[in-house]
């Protein structure tokens, strides 16, 4: 589907990722969509043209990918990256920090608080499923209100990321670059047991 995509960005042809995504098994998504991310990270610029642009359909693509980012899970994968980059905080720091506030410890539990966090801001967690213990130690670790970070997760439904989103993210510090990958996002539904963590991030 690449080869697709290229031929058709090549050629001066609209390009629409979305519907190349929507072709393929959901498990197959995320690795299709970092593959079109990349090439289009790298291809060669078109040539500009606004009047053509408005009301395309790169334009409504676009359109449709942010308004389902949003319908999922707000804004979190907007804001909560922004918050940590001005604090100068690097995902790692904040998962031990974050953990110590909510009285976890252990090497598993923080572990599963890092996996949490990156769904978080990856858009992949239904933010009414966050208690108000998490929101709260966030606020107070990236220097906001706990209802700024609750307002931008105002517009989820309750897919909890199953639906489809792309989306591209701009590290603009190189000291924070490593952490866009973030860890595997991992399912409670492999875990022996639903335990206190994943309460804290799945039971509001």
């Amino acid at each position: 589907m690449i080869d697709e995509l290229a031929a058709d960005y090549e050629a001066g042809r609209a390009v629409d990722p979305a519907a190349l995504l929507g072709r393929v098994d959901p498990d197959q998504r995320q690795e299709l969509a970092a593959l079109i991310d990349s090439f289009l990270m790298t291809a060669p610029p078109r040539k500009w043209d606004p009047e053509a642009y408005e009301g395309s359909l790169p334009q409504r693509s676009v359109d449709r990918v942010y308004e389902a980012i949003v319908a999922e899970s707000g804004t979190w994968p907007e804001l909560l990256p922004a918050l940590r980059r001005k604090a100068k905080i690097k995902r790692a720091e904040l998962v031990s920090r974050l953990a110590a506030a909510l009285g976890l410890s252990a090497a598993r539990q923080v572990e599963k608080v890092g996996s949490y966090y990156h769904r978080m801001e990856q858009g992949q967690l239904r933010p009414a499923g966050v208690s108000a213990r998490v929101i709260d130690a966030l606020a107070a670790i990236l220097g906001t209100e706990p209802g700024r970070i609750r307002a931008a997760g105002g517009g989820a439904g309750d897919r909890g990321g199953e639906g489809l989103a792309f989306a591209r993210t701009a590290f603009p510090d190189a000291e924070f670059a490593a952490d866009a990958a973030g860890p595997a996002r991992r399912s409670t539904a492999d875990e022996p047991g639903h335990d206190e963590v994943d309460a804290l991030f799945l039971d509001g």
